[in-house]
């Protein structure tokens, strides 16, 4: 396998290839630091957390409309994560039942947040939407989005699928 250049991008069709296969192919090109989407006939909540996990920055069905696959590489280019939509909440709450250490200190970080920025941080970590975390906190949808928006900031994120990383303490690739 060839060493690549940070900015290279790389589709990975897993099809062809088996579960130990294909983690070995992803972190393989996780450590050649290549921004990998993984492309899945049949796109699984296991499959993502462990691609994920892996170092793929990206996980969708290989049939996606071209749209969606623009907006997942300008995603994945730009240094973020992109998965489905459906898919956030549900490896949310992955990431909490794999968790098999119980961590009393705060994530890294999280000492710069306000209370309602944290409030929303760790709703965010539970797999919640804006509009659940809205109607827990007693707030709109649009305060809820303006403390994700400066929660992202501070802890130098970019997007929920980090947040929610960082909050359940599982590594960022």
């Amino acid at each position: 396998m060839q060493v690549h250049d940070r900015a290279d991008f790389c589709w990975l069709d897993s099809l062809s290839l088996s579960p130990s296969e294909l983690l070995k192919a992803v972190g393989n090109l996780a450590k050649e630091q290549a921004r990998l989407v993984v492309l899945s006939a049949s796109p699984s909540e296991s499959e993502a957390f462990s691609v994920l996990a892996a170092g793929a920055r990206g996980y969708c069905h290989v049939e996606s409309v071209p749209e969606q696959l623009v907006e997942v590489a300008q995603a994945v280019c730009a240094g973020g994560y992109w998965v489905p939509p459906a898919l956030v909440q549900r490896l949310a709450s992955a990431a909490l039942s794999v968790a098999t250490v119980q961590h009393s200190e705060v994530p890294e970080g999280f000492d710069e947040l306000t209370e309602r920025e944290y409030q929303v941080a760790m709703a965010v970590g539970k797999g919640l939407n804006n509009k659940e975390i809205a109607s827990q906190l007693g707030l709109g949808e649009r305060t809820i989005k303006a403390h994700l928006t400066t929660t992202f900031e501070k802890l130098h994120v970019r997007d929920r699928v980090q947040l929610a990383l960082i909050v359940n303490r599982l590594p960022l690739h």
